[in-house]
């Protein structure tokens, strides 16, 4: 038996992938899902739109002005009033209200989970499209139902290729290097930087797998104030070995090396609380859990009648691990936790209760009734909202 595991990728390999195409160049594989149905309908879709907090977005092309943007909840009456062709309605985070389109994610784990953003779904009439446009972060773009032309362009835009006064990112002018056209199905990667415009020629519906690419001002921010709240507020910028200076206003070199030295100390890579860090900063997402009735509080393990227990859909999970500690990190909290009841709670979206906790101490189980009672770990799947 062919224990490879399967991948959209065709007869592409997973490691050939990362090395030829990965934030490189696009790629189209034909029937990456043989045969595949879309699971969800495009009035199941418009009826998830209308719900509160879910994001989603209705794109209207007009002559003039060109293009408007409607974002949710969309009303119900807006959808009798559109024109037959020339939208498209988009819904972000659709596997954390839907968990069970979970499955559809998880075909792209090849890709580590840490960097899966979250699947949107799209669709659109004849003719409707959000405009050539380009973005930072990698995704594959599932063909799920109908045909849509896919252009693609490599070179760099100049800012000033941008429609004014509008909310989407979309370029005046747009010359097409390569071209198909994708049936259900069919998958296009298209790496971040890479100027794509996507038209449907019928009835269209396109499942798009995201990746998280934080921008380095974010990721500094945070940073920044992760550490800093760890600082003695006590301690400030001293500088005892001050002599006098010919210029009262201007800086010696002893307080440029001074504020150098504590910001050396301050960002050292081997301060032992920036791998706790990343890790936490990796697993933060947008995502509420709601309190739901199916979901009482759990005092204690032995209270728990079930043999499984799943990973919410909305939570992010991401470990890292040193020669001291394993760090769990959800949804932007770290918890310190035994290796081998890290790795099954991360390996899989379900998990045998009994084999994870047959041998874990006291303090395991206390972050396990932590994870429980915040509804990170479920008892069974249910609807989870999205903010």
């Amino acid at each position: 038996m062919d224990s490879t595991p399967h991948t959209p990728l065709g007869n592409l390999s997973p490691a050939n992938f990362l090395q030829q195409y990965w934030q490189k160049k696009p790629l189209v594989i034909r029937q990456g899902f043989p045969n595949f149905t879309s699971p969800i309908s495009p009035d199941e879709l418009a009826g998830l739109s209308c719900e509160d907090d879910v994001n989603a977005r209705l794109v209207v092309e007009h002559s003039n002005p060109p293009w408007h943007v409607h974002y949710g909840p969309i009303e119900e009456s807006l959808f009798p009033t559109l024109p037959e062709t020339h939208w498209t309605l988009l819904i972000n985070d659709v596997e954390k209200w839907l968990p069970e389109l979970s499955w559809i994610v998880d075909q792209f784990r090849f890709i580590p989970e840490w960097l899966i953003d979250d699947l949107m779904i799209s669709y659109a009439p004849e003719g409707g499209s959000v405009g050539p446009h380009l973005d930072r972060y990698d995704v594959f773009i599932l063909q799920a139902q109908g045909h849509r032309r896919w252009q693609i362009n490599t070179q760099p835009v100049s800012p000033e290729n941008h429609i004014d006064n509008i909310d989407l990112c979309i370029q005046k002018s747009f010359t097409a290097e390569q071209e198909w056209v994708l049936a259900p199905g069919d998958i296009i990667y298209i790496p971040p930087g890479t100027s794509h415009h996507g038209v449907a020629l019928d009835d269209c519906m396109s499942f798009s797998i995201g990746f998280r690419a934080p921008a380095h001002s974010a990721l500094l921010h945070d940073f920044l104030n992760h550490f800093s709240r760890q600082l003695n507020p006590e301690d400030v910028f001293r500088l005892p070995n001050l002599t006098s200076q010919p210029h009262p206003c201007e800086l010696p070199v002893e307080a440029f090396e001074q504020a150098q030295d504590l910001i050396n100390t301050f960002c050292a890579t081997d301060n032992p609380e920036f791998k706790q860090w990343f890790t936490q900063f990796m697993s933060e997402n947008n995502s509420h859990i709601p309190c739901d009735d199916e979901h009482n509080t759990i005092m204690q393990l032995p209270d728990i009648t079930t043999d499984t227990l799943h990973r919410n859909p909305a939570s992010r999970f991401v470990f890292s691990r040193d020669d001291k500690t394993t760090w769990l990190a959800v949804d932007g909290t770290c918890y310190p936790l035994e290796t081998h009841l890290t790795e099954q709670l991360c390996f899989a979206r379900d998990i045998n209760l009994s084999k994870l906790t047959s041998q874990i101490s006291e303090e395991d189980a206390a972050i396990l009734i932590l994870l429980l009672n915040a509804q990170h770990l479920l008892l069974g799947n249910c609807p989870v909202a999205v903010e």
